[in-house]
């Protein structure tokens, strides 16, 4: 029931920003952010903004080592990021509609990496860049909140595999 404890959003959010890092706890923590919103439905946004949060931090930290180590750091870090069909999608987002990308594509379930790139090329501040991700992420996290709690099936939009979307029906069910 740790679930439902008030700091149980707040750590599933520092997770989701280490996982900037990591890269490989997605479907994991696409549990344990529905397993906080299925603990305690009345909180919703509160999770949602704790993981939002979260992510932000993550990224803050991104920016900075970005900033001390040289734009080819993400590239370098994260090659499998540079590869990925999202980074060419966040490109062309970004070069068709320069910063006001950022919202609609922060809110994307998709990795980060690619739209902080883009837009510290794009000389975007870093304060709007976070704030954009910050907003961005309240309503992907609010979307999944609402699915979580009335059409866990519809995870599937956020990349989440039938074995999560299982798991979270089962802690649904409980």
């Amino acid at each position: 029931a740790f679930a439902a404890a008030p700091w149980f959003p707040v750590l599933v959010g520092l997770l989701s920003g280490a996982n900037l890092f990591l890269l490989v706890m997605s479907a994991p923590l696409v549990i344990l952010y529905c397993s906080a919103v299925l603990a305690n439905p009345k909180r919703w946004l509160y999770t949602a903004v704790a993981n939002a949060v979260g992510t932000v931090l993550g990224c803050l930290v991104l920016i900075i080592l970005m900033e001390e180590r040289g734009m080819d750091f993400i590239k370098e870090s994260f090659p499998a990021t540079f590869t990925s069909k999202w980074w060419s999608w966040t490109e062309g987002m970004m070069q068709s509609y320069g910063s006001l990308a950022a919202v609609p594509v922060s809110a994307m379930p998709i990795i980060l990496h690619p739209l902080i790139f883009f837009a510290k090329l794009s000389k975007m501040s870093d304060f709007a860049i976070l704030l954009a991700i910050l907003v961005g992420r309240i309503i992907k996290y609010s979307i999944m909140a609402q699915m979580a709690l009335t059409a866990p099936h519809a995870l599937r939009f956020f990349g989440a595999s039938q074995e999560v979307i299982q798991a979270v029906k089962k802690t649904k069910a409980t």
